[in-house]
């Protein structure tokens, strides 16, 4: 059963006319009014620097929802919730504008109270000017004001707390939310709820019987048209940085007594600043597909990765020695997501019998499998006996994972969203395997179009006398 929201909301979308709102964010919000989930009164309210009326904003909108669904909409639903759709045209570094835009709120919702909910869809370039704005202009320091972040947060740990002290000068940290959409997904958020409510699960789980951890998200498309962002950033910073490293923590920490959003971060940043990257060529694989460096835009000189795989440690007694494997990569031979928590042996088992394993899937299935290993009669042959099956979430209770973490947001809830100390902690790592790389001229591998990537990945497994499990 779905949750309802009673308490009336304004929902400004900066950036209204971009990319991340058409395909993302107004197919979400038709979905959510769809399933009923909205109060009588909400606004939904667009701001960017296009010149466009009312109306020809809301068959924006409309557009972008019938392209998402195919088509396949409710005529009625969609014309019931494009009635609560305005718009307003300004820049993002005007202080005026930001008056005006404060001024049609007031005349939206004359004597009214209101959560102000504002959704930052722009580049990270333009988010201080929307913060300087929006708390010069602020009514009153009550005002039930919260502001949505979408990741990437900064580039680099300096910009991150360069960030986060900007825009304590103008909210409270209660009032930002840092969104990675990845914590959105119902596979992720069912970590923690497997965790807690099997101890037996949680118990195999633990660093005295993990012989090693593995993360592989790999995705059979290129950069295709994010290639502005992606040559900046490569796959270290878009993928591992925020997206694994959260799956990780999600993993190796420690249960909250609490269910405080507070007490999860302490312990995710707990386990976030203590993950350590060894400095050895060994420990690190970078890659690139080889038709990368025909894309428009990407210097025939390019370095970018493609692909990224690292051996980690978590400095922690707990995690004493157990190799944390991550890889992550574009351009390869299937799309598929899922963590391996590989189980050590009993000292007298013999090397060629296949260790116990727990897998989460994240896609294309969501899934928890555990494997056993079984011997059959009399002969020396031993195989795997799986338990497994789905997590994910089914029927009408469905959302997509800007939907359920958009809930969160008008809720007040913060529990799966990130925390700045747990920003700052993974770009402090993710700084320093940049920096090693660059100074010890790490090579960036080729490898074809839809392989398995780099072979050198292999390597980073046989250091410790493991292998990367394929699920296929």
């Amino acid at each position: 059963m779905l949750e309802k929201i009673d308490q009336p909301f304004i929902l400004t979308i900066f950036g209204a006319s971009g990319n991340l709102a058409e395909i993302k964010i107004f197919p979400t919000l038709y979905e959510l009014k769809m399933k009923r989930m909205f109060p009588k009164d909400f606004y939904v309210v667009g701001y960017a620097r296009s010149p466009l009326s009312q109306e020809e904003f809301r068959n924006f909108v409309g557009k972008s929802i019938k392209a998402h669904y195919r088509g396949k909409v409710n005529e009625k639903i969609l014309s019931a919730f494009l009635s609560h759709v305005h718009y307003v045209s300004g820049k993002y570094n005007n202080e005026n504008d930001f008056k005006r835009y404060r001024k049609f709120l007031a005349t939206l919702t004359p004597n009214k109270k209101m959560t102000n909910i504002c959704y930052f869809a722009v580049p990270p370039l333009v988010f201080k000017d929307i913060i300087r704005n929006l708390g010069e202009t602020g009514k009153s320091p009550n005002e039930d004001i919260r502001l949505v972040l979408e990741k990437p947060f900064g580039d680099n740990a300096s910009s991150a707390r360069d960030l986060f002290h900007f825009v304590s000068r103008y909210f409270n940290e209660d009032q930002v939310y840092l969104l990675d959409h990845y914590l959105g997904k119902a596979v992720v958020q069912s970590i923690l709820a497997l965790r807690q409510s099997n101890r037996i699960l949680n118990l195999m789980m633990k660093g005295a019987e993990v012989a090693n951890i593995q993360i592989t998200a790999f995705e059979d498309v290129g950069v295709e048209e994010r290639i502005g962002y992606f040559e900046r950033v490569g796959t270290l910073k878009d993928m591992i940085q925020s997206h694994l490293l959260q799956v990780l923590a999600l993993i190796t920490m420690s249960i909250p007594v609490t269910g405080s959003d507070a007490s999860l971060h302490r312990e995710k940043y707990s386990i976030l600043s203590a993950i350590k990257f060894s400095r050895s060529k060994r420990n690190i694989v970078l890659g690139q597909y080889e038709s990368y460096k025909k894309i428009k835009g990407v210097p025939k000189s390019s370095k970018t990765d493609t692909f990224a795989a690292l051996r980690l440690f978590i400095d922690r007694q707990s995690w004493y020695r157990v190799p944390i494997y991550i890889r992550s990569g574009k351009k390869l031979h299937e799309k598929h997501t899922y963590m391996v928590i590989e189980l050590k042996k009993h000292e007298f088992q013999p090397a060629s019998q296949p260790p116990n394993r727990v897998i989460l899937e994240f896609f294309p299935e969501e899934k928890l499998t555990i494997k056993l290993v079984n011997k059959h009669g009399r002969t020396e042959r031993y195989q795997d006996v799986a338990t497994s099956d789905t997590i994910a979430c089914e029927g009408d209770s469905c959302l997509p994972e800007h939907g359920v973490l958009l809930m969160d947001v008008i809720c007040g809830r913060k529990k799966h969203f990130l925390s700045f100390p747990e920003v700052i902690a993974t770009w402090e790592l993710t700084d320093g395997i940049v920096k090693y790389s660059k100074r010890n001229n790490v090579k960036v591998e080729i490898y074809k179009d839809n392989s398995k990537g780099p072979k050198s990945q292999e390597n980073i497994t046989k250091t410790d006398g493991f292998e990367w499990f394929d699920i296929h």
